[in-house]
């Protein structure tokens, strides 16, 4: 498996290679083309531009007193270098910048010279008759205002000067492709060494943290994403680490939990075979705590399975049209025995679409707590109002108990998973820990607003919305 290291330092390479390719194909290769089509283009218009000037003035001897025509013929046969002839109808020379340009080309130019008195412009290459020098050639007719020819201009450019400039750029490429190939190496280098460094400490962090080392240190020294990245496997370990001191706080609870009951059950049942005998009343309060307990074991082992079922996604919701104070009534009798409880009814549309078995859940999870914190025999009171408007409205159900409240550090974790509330006054956790997120669960699987507001020495009200039925 290639590295990061090694892939990234591919890549620059490839893109470096790619912009020297680019470099030598339109700095050398298309050089020639590129020079012919745009300085010979520029020389066309100068020569139509001629040409026109001197047709306007009716004949060549005319247009060639013309001060502005004569301007444009010496810059094309001086400035840029060109060979410029002009011949009149007879295709006698009455213009030339150069003595020689006729004997040199009077073999090659005959023809062009002929058809150009034609009205016919052609653009060719031809050779030098000693030096077999290859030449520019354009012969363009002269047209009067009726577009006839009244005479023609030649005009010629070496070529050899690009390739010779093209040599040189071959050279100097040359030296240029080695030295950026060189720096380009060393920099690919550095940069993706820079670049797969922090990568390699956030793997090596990783490690750690998934052999439990979950204080493990990710520092890369960067602000950019992979400085984010670091911190976020620091923070994913300080969450897991959270989690796994909750895990296994509460298995040392549910331990101590299970262990209580089992005992308890285990004594009193063998107190029952061995002690109690006939005697009515020691057996039937023993027998009330063996329940008691068992009972207290299934609510735990409960627990544990739903919120199993719960994390896996097992759990499916089957919404209905039932009456919310029904619920509550029924919620009423089961713990009127445990604790006085009071119902409060300010809806007028009570009906909701929910769970109902997951709704009584809810319900089950919110009152017992309420119950284990309630400080005096005050009845926990069970509060129905009307909330929203139109389509979105529902009812509030609230969960109000007594007791001494929650401190501000502890109320943002209630809702974990693990997570037990300690009493204030023994110090000791309070229920096991799944109750609360197993409500938030079902909640949020109904899609329901919920919440607490609690305030210390006033006690604690928990809240949630259902929808009314339409």
């Amino acid at each position: 498996m290639r590295s990061i290291r090694g892939k990234l330092w591919t890549w620059l390479m490839l893109l470096v290679i790619l912009m020297l390719i680019l470099l030598w194909l339109f700095q050398v290769v298309f050089l020639e083309r590129f020079y012919y089509a745009m300085h010979f283009q520029r020389t066309e218009s100068k020569v139509y531009e001629v040409t026109k000037r001197i047709g306007e003035m009716g004949s060549t001897s005319a247009g060639l007193s013309d001060d502005l025509v004569m301007t444009k013929v010496e810059e094309l046969a001086e400035l840029t270098g060109l060979g410029v002839m002009i011949v009149d109808d007879s295709g006698s020379s009455v213009y030339q910048d150069n003595l020689a340009i006729e004997q040199m080309f009077k073999r090659s130019l005959s023809d062009l010279i002929d058809n150009a008195l034609l009205g016919k412009t052609e653009i060719t290459t031809v050779s030098h008759m000693r030096f077999n020098t290859e030449y520019w050639v354009m012969s363009t007719p002269i047209l009067d205002g009726s577009n006839k020819a009244i005479g023609a201009m030649i005009i010629t450019a070496p070529i050899e000067p690009v390739a010779e400039t093209a040599d040189i750029l071959k050279s100097q490429l040359l030296y240029i492709t080695l030295i950026l190939l060189v720096v380009a190496s060393v920099i690919a280098l550095v940069v993706s060494r820079q670049f797969t460094r922090p990568l390699i400490k956030i793997s090596l962090a990783a490690k750690e943290i998934a052999k439990g080392n979950f204080e493990t240190r990710c520092d890369v020294g960067q602000n950019d994403e992979i400085g984010q990245l670091a911190k976020d496997i620091e923070e994913m370990g300080n969450a897991l680490g959270q989690i796994d001191g909750m895990r296994k706080d509460l298995i040392g609870n549910i331990s101590h939990e299970l262990r209580t009951p089992l005992s308890i059950i285990k004594g009193y049942a063998e107190t029952l075979r061995d002690v109690t005998g006939d005697q009515k009343e020691k057996r039937e309060l023993q027998l009330d705590i063996i329940i008691r307990e068992s009972d207290r074991l299934s609510g735990l082992i409960a627990d544990v399975l739903n919120m199993s079922q719960l994390q896996s996604g097992q759990v499916k919701i089957q919404k209905s049209c039932f009456d919310l104070v029904d619920l509550l009534t029924e919620m009423k009798a089961k713990f009127d025995i445990i604790h006085p409880i009071e119902i409060v009814c300010d809806a007028q549309m009570t009906k909701v679409l929910a769970d109902r078995q997951r709704i009584e859940q809810v319900l089950i999870n919110l009152i017992g707590n309420a119950i284990n914190h309630a400080q005096t025999e005050a009845a926990v009171k069970l509060y129905m109002t009307e909330v929203g408007q139109g389509a979105s409205e529902g009812v509030r159900v609230a969960i109000i108990d007594n007791g001494k409240g929650i401190p501000p550090e502890v109320k943002q974790h209630i809702w974990d998973r693990f997570y037990q509330v300690k009493d204030q006054d023994s110090g000791k956790p309070v229920g096991s820990g799944l109750g609360l997120a197993i409500t938030k669960a079902l909640l949020q699987t109904h899609e329901a607003a919920f919440g607490v507001d609690s305030e210390i020495g006033k006690g604690t009200t928990f809240w949630f919305e259902l929808p009314n039925c339409k």
